[in-house]
């Protein structure tokens, strides 16, 4: 009986371990996918990919 509590446990960490990584992903993704809208509305043409390119060096670090 006290095994099966911990096994129900165990499970439900991974759940909440697994949502909140899925969190963290979309908040990734939805700050590149701004950040990239950016440069795209700053620089048109052949400049956006030297654009994005300094942008993403720059931002290396932090």
């Amino acid at each position: 009986m006290h095994s099966n509590r911990d096994e129900h446990f165990k499970t439900a960490l991974q759940i909440v371990g697994i949502v909140c990584l899925l969190g963290l992903f979309a908040v990734i993704f939805h700050k590149a996918f701004a950040d990239i809208s950016v440069v795209w509305q700053q620089h048109s043409g052949g400049d956006f990919w030297v654009a994005l390119g300094r942008y993403l060096f720059r931002n290396l670090a932090g």
